[in-house]
């Protein structure tokens, strides 16, 4: 099907909606079906919400924008009649697609990631019970640790980049040839050792899993942003990579300046300090105080940069209460990034998109379609008043009707009656009257309108006047 033949398409089945609802007859069917279909369009809508305000902040964005600019170019072009646009466009729709598959394949990965992060989140939250104790306390002698060698590194300038797992598994990671496997407890000291700068698992990265360290030397992938990073070195870019990788966080020490950084949900947040760097992992693993993660979890919450760190004094005793620079990462559908406006627009935009996807299907499956049918036209003897006959009686009746493919397709005349009305019928004045021929539908529900009849009447004699 044409563009052009698509838009009449689209002309001709919102016209018949609306003379359906003159006629009365049953356009989308019965209720169930018309709910159907209002649930269709809703369940649409907000999966394409979801997917605008998720590329929003992809660097697909502005590739988007100059597609939809296209679009509309070809739109115009196609209701002006040009031919050869039109025919352009139909042969590279296809080449246009496969390109921007391959080009975006990261970032339609992590919308993939990103569904079943979340489901798996939700399903574990209603079963699984709160982390124990002895988890809580595990969890965060290995923060200590952590933050204990960063410290060390930073201050001595050596390099380090420790992936910590948390649902997403990186076995892809530990199954590479240069790899050095082991199993140890997360310890500073044994953390220092690896990345001292003479020692060969200095270079690469360094795994946790579940509080264990499992893998070192491990190959990280860089990052697909790296047009965000340029100043950044290689093992920042490899940070990032990692924590595109489903939701692991990462923490990376810098070799040239000395800075600690964590990178999660593909952004990267230099630390001021190792007590930033402890507040930020404790909330990240689900082991900061319940009093802290309960104020940081408050939506649309911007804290100024020279905001983050506060300090307190009280009875001549200094301390630093710090903030969770990460908290925006946490939420990985990110909305708390697009604005009320950009909301209400990208609704709005989903359920014009969701509409016309629904209109394109239902033209394709199931068209407004016409169909010609004869009927027998029946004489109802027992209503017929006494002294009349028909005049040239009329055995059938030939009728153009127009409904849904689906409805119609297998219409029968035993579907439809044809019955002439008495009731415009005056007994009490001989003549000839030509009565009109009634078309019912012999089921529930009419799911067709007549466009055309003939013969529209019949005509009847009134012999003697009671």
């Amino acid at each position: 099907m044409g563009n052009s033949d698509f838009i009449t398409e689209i002309i001709k089945f919102i016209n018949e909606l609306f003379k359906s609802l003159n006629s009365g007859y049953l356009f989308f069917g019965g209720p169930w079906d018309f709910i159907r279909y209002v649930i269709d369009v809703v369940v649409v809508t907000l999966l394409f919400y979801w997917i605008l305000v998720f590329v929003r902040q992809t660097r697909a964005w502005q590739l988007i924008k100059g597609i939809v600019l296209v679009l509309v170019f070809v739109l115009f072009c196609t209701i002006l009649g040009m031919d050869m646009v039109s025919f352009l466009f139909n042969r590279l729709l296809y080449v246009f697609a496969i390109f921007f598959i391959i080009l975006f394949q990261p970032e339609l990965r992590r919308v993939l990631e990103t569904v079943g992060l979340r489901t798996s989140g939700q399903v574990k939250g209603i079963f699984v019970k709160k982390p124990n104790e002895a988890y809580t306390d595990h969890t965060k002698a290995m923060v200590k640790e952590i933050c204990d060698a960063c410290a060390a590194m930073s201050a001595s300038y050596t390099g380090a980049l420790i992936l910590i797992e948390r649902n997403t598994k990186l076995n892809e990671l530990t199954e590479q040839e240069n790899a050095v496997h082991f199993e140890s407890t997360v310890k500073s000291s044994v953390l220092q050792s690896i990345f001292y700068k003479g020692s060969p698992m200095h270079d690469g990265g360094l795994l946790i899993r579940n509080g264990v360290i499992i893998a070192a030397r491990c190959h990280v992938p860089l990052a697909v942003t790296m047009h965000e990073l340029e100043k950044s070195g290689t093992r920042h870019r490899a940070a990032v990579g990692a924590s595109e990788l489903g939701d692991t966080v990462v923490v990376v020490v810098s070799e040239e300046r000395g800075t600690i950084s964590i990178a999660v949900s593909g952004r990267l947040y230099e630390m001021r300090s190792a007590e930033e760097l402890k507040a930020n992992l404790s909330y990240l693993l689900g082991v900061a105080d319940p009093a802290e993660r309960k104020k940081h979890k408050k939506k649309g919450i911007m804290v100024p940069e020279s905001a983050k760190t506060t300090r307190i004094e009280a009875d001549g005793i200094v301390s630093e209460k710090h903030e969770i620079r990460t908290k925006d990462a946490v939420d990985i559908n990110g909305f708390q990034n697009v604005s009320v406006g950009q909301k209400i627009f990208f609704l709005i935009l989903s359920f014009i998109l969701s509409l016309t996807l629904w209109l394109y299907i239902q033209i394709q499956n199931n068209p407004v379609v016409t169909k010609t049918i004869t009927v027998p036209i029946t004489y109802e003897k027992d209503k017929m008043p006494e002294g009349i006959d028909a005049t040239n009686p009329v055995e059938s009746c030939e009728l153009t009707v127009v409904g849904r493919k689906n409805a119609i397709g297998n219409l029968v005349p035993s579907d439809i009656t044809a019955t002439i009305d008495y009731s415009e019928l005056d007994p009490s004045s001989a003549g000839v009257y030509n009565l009109k021929v009634k078309i019912e539908s012999a089921g529930t529900g009419r799911t067709f309108r007549v466009e055309r009849q003939l013969p529209d009447t019949v005509s009847v004699t009134v012999y003697s006047v009671k």
